[in-house]
């Protein structure tokens, strides 16, 4: 099975119940769909998802933790959210880690990571050339784990997904503006070939340049009524 089919795979299997309740909730507090400032209780979401209390308080406990949810004795669940500052902090910090990630792959990875990070690639150009644009989020998603992957640090790769998810849901990349999968194809390039190269300060440099991009992209994205300034 090869790595695109993998990650569908992975993406459309039967989560367990509390991390199925946990996505749900994360997608919903962060599209606006359970508005900033609202309340949860968990009679209302057992109710949701036909589930016991337990499953819903350890995805409660989860979205405490992220700092989306925050316990109010006798009242229930505060929807905290995230606020327009606080998501532009969060792009940037992701940009720096996005480049320090690059930095230690490329230092980093083996020859069958490398292989790996090939067949990434050349699924891109197919994909972008077919303009299919719902194959490029699944190898979008690829090609970005595989880079926190093969940096061989669990907390950075840890951080970097969840920075990852958090951005996908909040400020998504508009996938039908006008040669999109052209231009970020041609960001990548320059990091896929850094890495064939094995030029740390050059990967560096593209990815740099490329979360410079997908930052100005995603505050165009950003949906003013949820995200206020």
């Amino acid at each position: 099975m090869d790595i695109i089919q993998q990650l569908r795979k992975e993406t459309n299997k039967e989560l367990p119940l509390t991390d199925r309740i946990y996505e749900e909730l994360l997608r919903d507090i962060l599209t606006g769909k359970l508005a900033r400032d609202s309340w949860l209780t968990e009679t209302k979401v057992c109710t949701i998802y036909g589930a016991s209390r337990t499953p819903v308080r350890e995805a409660f406990r989860r979205l405490e933790m992220d700092g989306l949810l925050e316990y109010i004795p006798k009242r229930g669940e505060y929807v905290r959210g995230f606020s327009y500052d606080e998501l532009i902090d969060m792009l940037n910090i992701r940009a720096d880690l996005e480049v320090r990630a690059v930095s230690w792959s490329i230092e980093r990875i083996t020859d069958d990571e490398m292989e790996q990070f090939t067949d990434i690639f050349r699924y891109m150009e197919f994909y972008t050339k077919k303009n299919d644009i719902h194959m490029m989020m699944y190898a979008n998603s690829a090609f970005h784990r595989h880079i926190y992957k093969t940096a061989h640090d669990r907390m950075l790769d840890k951080t970097l997904t969840s920075y990852f998810n958090y951005c996908k849901y909040s400020c998504p990349p508009n996938y039908f503006a006008p040669k999109f999968l052209d231009k970020t194809l041609e960001e990548r390039r320059r990091v896929y070939s850094a890495y064939l190269k094995k030029d740390v300060t050059s990967g560096a440099r593209a990815m740099k340049l490329h979360m410079s991009s997908t930052i100005k992209r995603a505050i165009a994205n950003i949906n003013p009524n949820i995200y206020e300034k």
